[in-house]
């Protein structure tokens, strides 16, 4: 479920109709303003400035309104650039559509680009300076003719263009990377919960893997219990994951694509429960530093290994034995990398703390998002959160429930109602009133019974294959 997305349409829709508004208003309090020509040797080159900038911005809103992130700018986007083309279109000069032709071309092939590969950030910086080089020429065309001869009628209209690019470019909010990261302490399910996603991102999105794995021991081994097929075919056997060593880190990427054109990537970090707080910046910059002092090698180069996925490998090869002396460091500085360069941070809730909430839970749930509001305000709002109750079949009788029935909405609604009754939690969901924030409950096994339902509700006895419920919806979170 979305978090506060009555509030949230609401904004977005007002803010929509006034950039509208403004637009209408412009071209009627200055009818034949916006194409009258400002200085006779400069006016075709502004004027087709103007209208390259107004193609790029047709296709470059469509692209962003595929993306929730980034709808509101899209929308925003369509109410500015329509009322100039439609007042506009007939009166500009001969070599003007011609512009108006390649700035369509060039935002189609843009859009085209940022879709396969999956990069809505860039496409928001995109049609942001689209905005403001469009908003540029056309307030050049207003405020040359205004200073020479003022008016009342110029004078609005470079008022109400100011406002309206300016409210537009506020709309744009900026997003994120295409990564999606995991967050949660040790016992929360990160493994099991990733273990399903990686199962439905091969089944639904034709997704592929990639591991780089550094582990204690020595020898294949070691790294081979960390491995995917390994921990499936442990399940088999009815054997959960075991707790990540404190000198462990696996690195796992999941990669596919939606309607087999735009990717979807998961970044997956499993490492000891203990590293999951957050860093402050010096202690980032501390750990990073002791890192880069074992393998010899400058800060900032570093800090690019431990964000790409491709550089970890290379470190792998060749500085595996340099890092086990400083792995505390290696697997703070990691997590922390890669959190800040997610687009999408999902933070994991223990099912266990709520059947538990009257007792241990709460407590243990005050401490955790209190935790989880300092990751927000830390990584801003340019991000999408998904809060994650992992374990819902400790909680609920899922087995009659279907995943996309009114029954699940209802067991979301239930589980946050409760989960309001903390002011740690509260805290978030007032962030959610500027930040996009959802809220699921999710399972790996949907034919588990709750704590106290009867026989066998034993789980570390009972499971052996993954019956997923709700990860579909979990993958999609913010698409």
């Amino acid at each position: 479920m979305r978090v506060r997305n009555r509030e949230w349409v609401a904004k977005e829709a007002g803010s929509v109709v006034l950039v509208f508004v403004l637009g209408v208003a412009l071209i009627w309090v200055a009818p034949g303003t916006l194409t009258a020509p400002a200085v006779p040797p400069l006016s075709p080159w502004v004027e087709g400035a103007a209208a390259c900038a107004c193609g790029l911005l047709v296709p470059g809103a469509a692209g962003l309104l595929v993306e929730e992130r980034t709808r509101p700018g899209g929308a925003a986007v369509v109410a500015f650039v329509l009322p100039l083309i439609a007042s506009s279109a007939t009166a500009w000069g001969p070599p003007v559509p011609t512009f108006f032709l390649g700035g369509l071309g060039a935002g189609a092939a843009l859009v085209f680009w940022t879709f396969w590969e999956n990069r809505a950030d860039r496409l928001s910086r995109a049609v942001s300076l689209g905005v403001l080089l469009g908003a540029a020429a056309l307030l050049f065309l207003v405020a040359v003719p205004l200073v020479q001869a003022p008016t009342s009628s110029r004078a609005w209209a470079a008022g109400l263009l100011v406002l309206a690019a300016g409210l537009t470019l506020w709309a744009i909010r900026p997003v994120g990377g295409p990564e999606t990261f995991l967050l949660g302490p040790a016992g929360s399910g990160k493994t099991l919960l990733f273990l399903a996603m990686y199962t439905h991102m091969v089944r639904e999105f034709s997704g592929q893997r990639e591991e780089v794995i550094f582990a204690a021991g020595e020898g294949e081994g070691e790294e081979e219990k960390m491995r995917i097929e390994h921990l499936l075919s442990d399940l088999e056997d009815g054997l959960l994951p075991p707790p990540t060593g404190a000198a462990d880190l696996g690195v796992y990427r999941l990669s596919g694509r939606r309607f087999q054109v735009a990717p979807v990537r998961l970044t997956f970090l499993d490492y000891a429960g203990r590293y999951a707080a957050p860093l402050s910046r010096p202690e980032y910059v501390a750990a990073v530093k002791q890192v880069a002092a074992a393998v010899k090698a400058e800060p900032r180069q570093v800090r690019d290994w431990l964000g790409r996925f491709e550089y970890l490998k290379q470190f792998r090869e060749r500085y595996a034995g340099e890092v086990a002396g400083v792995m505390g460091a290696f697997v703070q500085a990691c997590v922390h990398r890669h959190l800040e360069r997610a687009g999408k941070v999902l933070f994991l809730i223990d099912g266990d703390h709520i059947v538990d909430f009257h007792q241990e839970g709460r407590r243990e749930l005050t401490h955790l998002f209190g935790q989880y509001s300092r990751v927000m305000e830390a990584l801003g709002r340019d991000r999408v959160y998904g809060f994650v109750v992992t374990k819902a079949d400790r909680i609920y009788d899922l087995a009659e429930i279907d995943e996309t029935s009114v029954g699940a909405a209802r067991v979301e609604h239930a589980l946050y109602d409760l989960l309001l009754e903390i002011n740690t939690f509260n805290e978030i969901h007032n962030r959610a009133r500027w930040v996009p924030v959802h809220f699921l409950a999710v399972s790996t096994d949907a034919t588990l019974k709750p704590v106290g339902a009867g026989e066998n509700n034993g789980e570390e006895e009972r499971l052996r294959q993954l019956y997923p419920w709700r990860i579909g919806a979990l993958v999609r979170c913010g698409f």
